[in-house]
C-alpha cells in the first residue's frame, strides 16, 4: 500500500496465489523486464518470450551463470533488421515462449512492436525504472494492491496521469487484490 516493489533484488512477500494469477495472465505472451527484475527470477518465466532490457547485452550474452539462468542461449543483436523477414530471419510471431531476448533499445524495440502490429499480449513486468518509462505507453494496468505496509527500496512510480481513476477488481484475497486500471482518454 505505500508504492513497495522490492527490497534488496527480491519482492518482500510471498503470496502463492498472486503469483499464480500473474502465471495465468502472462503465459503465452511478451514479458518486459530490466536486467535486476530478471536476475531476481529463478529461471526465465516459461511459455513466454522473455525480453530483457539492458545496456550490457553482449557481456550478458556471453556470461556463463547468466545464459544457464536463461535455459537457452539468450539472442542479441540486431533484431530490428531481421524483424519481420522470410526464411531463418526472426519475427515477434515466431519467438518461441521461454526464449530470452537481450535488448539495449527500448525505444526502438517498442516501436517495432508497434510497426509489426504483434498479436500476442505484451506485459510489462518490471522493475522500477522499466516501469517508469513505460507506462505511458501501456494501455492497461494490472496492479496488485498488497494489503500490508513493507520496508523497501524499489517503488512503482505513480501512475495517476495515464490512468483512470476508476478501476475493476479482477482478484481479492484477504492478502491482495489486482486491480485493472485503463488508459485514460485523451
Amino acid at each position: 500500500m505505500n508504492r513497495v516493489i522490492g527490497r534488496a533484488g527480491e519482492i518482500p512477500w510471498r503470496l502463492p496465489e498472486d503469483f499464480k494469477w500473474f502465471k495465468e495472465l502472462t503465459t503465452g505472451g511478451i514479458v518486459l523486464m530490466g536486467r535486476k527484475t530478471f536476475e531476481s527470477l529463478p529461471k526465465a518465466l516459461p511459455n513466454r518470450t522473455n525480453v530483457v532490457f539492458t545496456r550490457g547485452a553482449r557481456r550478458l550474452a556471453a556470461d556463463g551463470e547468466f545464459v544457464a539462468k536463461c535455459g537457452c542461449k539468450p539472442l542479441v543483436g540486431h533484431w530490428a533488421a531481421r524483424l519481420g523477414k522470410g526464411g531463418f530471419q526472426l519475427g515477434f510471431e515466431r519467438l518461441g515462449p521461454g526464449e530470452v531476448w537481450l535488448v539495449r533499445g527500448v525505444r526502438q524495440f517498442l516501436d517495432a512492436l508497434a510497426r509489426h502490429r504483434v498479436k500476442r499480449e505484451v506485459f510489462v513486468i518490471g522493475g522500477a525504472q522499466i516501469y517508469e518509462r513505460l507506462l505511458p505507453r501501456c494501455t492497461d494496468l494490472y496492479l496488485s494492491l498488497v494489503f500490508r505496509e513493507v520496508e523497501g527500496d524499489a517503488f512503482f512510480p505513480e501512475f495517476d496521469r495515464w490512468f483512470s481513476d476508476r478501476y475493476e477488481v479482477v482478484r481479492k484475497t484477504a492478502d491482495f487484490e489486482v486491480r485493472h486500471y485503463r488508459k485514460r482518454r485523451e
